[in-house]
């Protein structure tokens, strides 16, 4: 599916809400994972659900392929902004690598809502809704988010050549840490959980302007 894609659909944006744990021999070597990284590779950007975990399992890193450096993890917040109790931590290392991650790749990278909301369940139920919970829910966020921002800058990012690349997409990265909406209780710029904090489309989008000198007068 990631393959057709990339392939067929000349896709901008590829949101996944699955994951394996870490450990496990997928989360490591996959077809899954070779497809997002030949994703990535073409410019496209991938977004990814951090993964639910129990608190009790001790899971020791997002989920994969949420844990690959050029993808965006995404965690869930409650009503409250608060982290939701099963939103998965991130390791300080890349396990694939053994390299410490680094801004703006720490994991998780952001959180966005997550917790009960009114979504898409079974087209076969009437009505083909229900309540929902999950990191699943949260990505399709920050991709609806990013999606509105390609519509408005996907020009001025692409850059000369139109075509974007491994920069334009660390600058979009850069952009989103820097946006993230933070509490006052969080002195560290990323947190194991929280990660760079909690979605902000808005200034996500005025982010993207100033690393990529876009004025109102070349929009």
């Amino acid at each position: 599916a990631i393959r057709w894609c990339r392939i067929s659909q000349d896709s901008d944006i590829i949101s996944l809400s699955l994951g394996t744990q870490p450990g496990s021999s997928y989360s490591t070597s996959s077809d899954t994972l070779e497809a997002v990284r030949e994703a990535l590779d073409d410019g496209i950007f991938v977004i990814a659900a951090a993964g639910n975990s129990d608190p009790q399992q001790n899971i020791s890193d997002v989920s994969s392929p949420a844990s690959l450096t050029g993808v965006i993890a995404v965690g869930a917040h409650d009503r409250g902004g608060g982290p939701w109790v099963d939103s998965a931590v991130g390791a300080p290392f890349d396990p694939e690598t053994g390299e410490e991650r680094t801004f703006p790749n720490q994991k998780p990278e952001i959180l966005a809502p997550g917790v009960d909301l009114w979504s898409c369940r079974d087209s076969d139920r009437d009505p083909p809704y229900a309540f929902s919970t999950g990191t699943s829910d949260s990505t399709v966020m920050v991709t609806g988010a990013l999606a509105l921002i390609l519509s408005l800058h996907g020009e001025h990012i692409a850059g000369e050549n139109g075509i974007i690349e491994q920069h334009e997409m660390h600058l979009v990265k850069v952009a989103l840490a820097n946006s993230a909406q933070t509490d006052p209780s969080q002195l560290e710029t990323h947190h194991s959980k929280k990660g760079y904090g909690l979605l902000d489309a808005v200034e996500w989008s005025r982010q993207v302007e100033i690393e990529f000198g876009i004025t109102h007068e070349n929009t």
